[in-house]
This record gives C-alpha cells, structure tokens and sequence, in this order.
C-alpha cells in the first residue's frame, strides 16, 4: 500500500478490496466463487489462469 499511494496501510482503509470487488463483479461468472483473481490471505490478490 505504500508503494500504491505513499503511505501505510491504516487498519481500516479497504479501498484496494473495494476496487477488487468492482473487478471481479465485471469479470467472474460467479462472484462469491472467484475463479480469475483469487485472494491470498495475509498476501493480497493473485490472477489466476481461466479453470473449466
């Protein structure tokens, strides 16, 4: 976060996981069930290759 926007992450600041979930409406078929951007707990998120 402080590469993103120059400074620490602050506890309650979730704007990158509000942009996360603006993403994955636009392109999961199943929001609750991810399959292209995953989320790495204690990491962040993670493209992930397309899965039948």
């Amino acid at each position: 976060m402080e590469a993103v926007r120059g400074r620490e992450l602050d506890a309650f600041d979730r704007s990158i996981d509000v942009h996360m979930g603006r993403i994955r409406a636009a392109i999961e078929l199943d929001v609750k069930n991810p399959k292209r951007i995953l989320t790495v707990r204690g990491v962040g998120y993670v493209f992930a290759r397309q899965q039948d």
